[in-house]
């Protein structure tokens, strides 16, 4: 720290020249990110609320009004009208809180969780911090997990089922249905991780997908509106069928305006509320199903490229969120990619490359990482 301040131009021109060195979504070559650049009322809505916190909502209302109002409107998306929930920092604390929940809740001696082979890294963290153990069920051909395999994997120890609508590394959507009925069979909680397809799948026209409250046995919904909700960070969210779970992870708060707590982190900033809030309000249902139509018709336009140059496809996609693998060294090819200003994940698991079509993603940018794609394959 320096013995004298700074003046507030130097600092401002030393932070642009710093912020220069992140990528830009208005590029259209960021094809790696489950984020993308928040709605323009969610940039204004966001500065409105900076200095609130949820954590303290006797001291800030308002705030705590916005954030019920946005947990009420995902829940009812969710066909979980009388749920109940918070905003939470992301996906990894709304996961932590949901097998918080059923941990505490069955009071096993030795804790196990029944996971995916497909779920998202957040459950390796999460099961060290509980103490839980993660029993993997295996996948099918179609990469979801197989019912068989996760019913074969339960044990008097299974505090909990996770499946998964819309996996990280290829967007499939597990059979949640049939997860359900396992789950009211051997009375045990099923989570369902839709932190990215929460916000896609009740928008998709031509598809129909059971994943969320309608199925009896589905006690929690990880989804997060800074995804393809388009909100700022940080704004993840935990959705609970029955206000009685939060007694089994609530926290006392000795000298807040609240008497408990019940999410992971303490200070909340009112802001990620209000910036959900004011998307949901602009856009509404049909806003919602124009962006994640046309993020889908992106998402074809690319498939139909790379089967017509020859790459194929690890899986059709469900969501928007395409894999597929080069005829020569996949590594190399994203390596190649990267080096051209094309930011692709490369999947070791899956040897392939993975581009998640967000709103950010325009069919211009589609044709041109089509057009510079085949040049490099050919080299």
């Amino acid at each position: 720290m320096h013995a004298k301040g700074l003046s507030s131009k130097t600092v401002l021109a030393e932070l642009k020249r710093i912020s220069e060195k992140d990528r830009r979504y208005d590029d259209g070559k960021i094809l790696c990110s489950m984020c993308t650049k928040p709605h323009l009322l969610a940039e204004k809505a966001y500065r409105l609320f900076l200095s609130s916190n949820l954590g303290d909502p006797g001291l800030f209302p308002g705030s705590a009004q916005l954030e019920k109002e946005v947990i009420k409107e995902l829940a009812t998306l969710l066909h979980g009208e009388n749920c109940v929930g918070y905003l939470v920092s992301g996906g990894t604390e709304a996961n932590l809180m949901a097998l918080l929940a059923a941990r505490n809740m069955a009071r096993a001696s030795q804790s196990e969780v029944v996971l995916p082979e497909s779920a998202h890294f957040s459950f390796t963290k999460i099961c060290n911090l509980l103490n839980l153990k993660p029993v993997y069920a295996g996948l099918d051909s179609s990469f979801r997990v197989d019912s068989s395999s996760v019913e074969k994997c339960i044990s008097k120890n299974t505090v909990a089922i996770v499946g998964t609508a819309g996996t990280a590394e290829l967007g499939v959507i597990d059979p949640i249905d049939e997860l359900s009925h396992i789950a009211l069979e051997h009375n045990v909680w099923l989570h369902v991780d839709a932190a990215f397809g929460g916000l896609v799948i009740p928008f998709l026209t031509n598809a129909k997908y059971n994943f969320d409250f309608n199925l009896e046995a589905v006690k929690s919904i990880t989804v997060d509106p800074h995804k393809m909700g388009m909100a700022a960070i940080p704004a993840g969210g935990i959705i609970f069928r029955d206000s009685k779970t939060l007694d089994f992870i609530k926290t006392e708060t000795p000298y807040l305006t609240d008497e408990f707590q019940y999410t992971f982190v303490g200070t909340r900033i009112g802001a990620s509320a209000a910036s959900a809030w004011a998307v949901f309000k602009s856009l509404g249902m049909g806003g919602f199903t124009k962006i994640v139509g046309n993020c889908m018709k992106t998402t074809r336009l690319l498939t139909d490229g790379l089967k017509n140059a020859s790459f194929k496809l690890v899986v059709e996609p469900t969501l928007n969120i395409v894999a597929f693998r080069s005829r020569q060294s996949t590594k190399h090819l994203a390596e190649k990619l990267w080096e051209r200003g094309w930011f692709v994940s490369y999947v070791p698991r899956y040897d392939c490359i993975r581009i998640v079509v967000m709103p950010h993603v325009k069919k211009r940018h589609a044709l041109a990482f089509l057009k510079d794609l085949i040049k490099i394959e050919k080299l």
